[in-house]
């Protein structure tokens, strides 16, 4: 993948419905960033909105044209982008995990988050709409947000975003890089070897009720494979279940 073309606004309401705004006035298909200093408005998965402290995080949206790449298999956009931002996470931090579906963690705590979009044309995905927001310099964070942390917090040190952000667009095109040889046996190897709390028991949420199970893997369409201590395999997909921390 060439390298995208870079928008910087000092102020948006969301990366990604910015991006969606450039689709609608642009034919060109190629690969195109957007980064904004505040987000006010920041999406997460479902009706949750991420928040960030102005001029303090990494929160951008990178839009990109997949040839000919199936629409049955755009979880492994999502597994490429989650394995991209950890290994950028990885040049400054440790223990970094992936928690299904859309969470990036240092330890227990969560570092970033991500979000993905995408339009299908016919049987193949047409554009992908990948966001990201990672927390890199914020110190102070909302008492709601029950266990946030940031690069700063874990490592005493101050950095630049710009240079923040070309880092891990260049992680990103190696792990792309992945797709377009076609090695999705390692992507999916390599995203469930960082799932956090991979094959360890854990106490999760379903509706009312919790229960411990160990995750075993995920479906190619992003559900959820957890096994209880009596030996029952179930899958769920995004929000029916969730883990307790």
């Amino acid at each position: 993948m060439q390298q995208p073309i870079k928008y910087f606004h000092k102020r948006l309401n969301s990366t990604n419905l910015y991006a969606l705004q450039i689709l609608a006035n642009r034919s060109a298909m190629e690969p195109f960033w957007v980064r904004t200093d505040d987000q006010f408005a920041g999406r997460g998965q479902g009706k949750n909105t991420w928040t960030s402290e102005p001029g303090q995080n990494l929160t951008g949206t990178l839009t990109i044209f997949p040839a000919m790449f199936e629409a049955s298999q755009q979880f492994v956009l999502s597994k490429t982008f989650a394995l991209s931002a950890a290994a950028f996470l990885e040049l400054f931090v440790d223990d970094v995990s992936i928690k299904w579906p859309n969470d990036l963690y240092s330890g227990d705590r969560k570092i970033g988050g991500i979000l993905i979009e995408t339009a299908i044309m016919g049987k193949f995905v047409n554009y992908a709409i990948l966001g990201i927001g990672l927390n890199v310099n914020q110190i102070n964070f909302p008492e709601s947000l029950p266990n946030p942390v940031s690069i700063g917090l874990l490592t005493g040190v101050k950095y630049s975003l710009t240079e923040m952000e070309d880092l891990f667009l260049l992680a990103f095109i190696s792990y792309y890089s992945l797709i377009e040889s076609g090695s999705f046996d390692e992507i999916n190897r390599q995203y469930i070897n960082k799932l956090f709390r991979y094959n360890q028991p854990a106490m999760f949420k379903e509706g009312e009720n919790t229960f411990i199970a160990s995750i075993k893997g995920v479906t190619e369409y992003g559900h959820l494979i957890l096994q209880t201590n009596s030996g029952t395999t179930k899958t769920f997909a995004h929000q029916q279940v969730e883990y307790i921390i």
